[in-house]
């Protein structure tokens, strides 16, 4: 299987998001299940938004955090894995 940040994803057209803060809530409207986003998490769901494939998420991150690419990478893995394995995103 290819890997998650080689993919083009976009949000699910199920998924309702809504921003409290600084922080979103996304709600799948099919499962009725209910996704919390931190900060980081919401810039990630923003940038994918945009249409900014997962690889060049990451390198913003980086960027914007200055933090290890190898840290970025895996966290943004396990967090892309997360939202898919709740049909939050899917293929674009």
């Amino acid at each position: 299987m290819t890997d998650i940040l080689q993919r083009r994803l976009s949000p699910s057209g199920d998924a309702v998001d809504s921003e409290v803060g600084d922080e979103t809530v996304i709600l799948h409207l099919k499962s009725g299940t209910y996704f919390g986003l931190d900060p980081v998490g919401t810039r990630i769901w923003d940038l994918l938004k945009q249409g900014l494939s997962p690889a060049d998420i990451c390198a913003t991150l980086a960027e914007e955090y200055a933090i290890d690419r190898e840290v970025i990478d895996a966290d943004a893995r396990r967090f892309l894995e997360q939202l898919e394995a709740q049909d939050m995103i899917v293929d674009a």
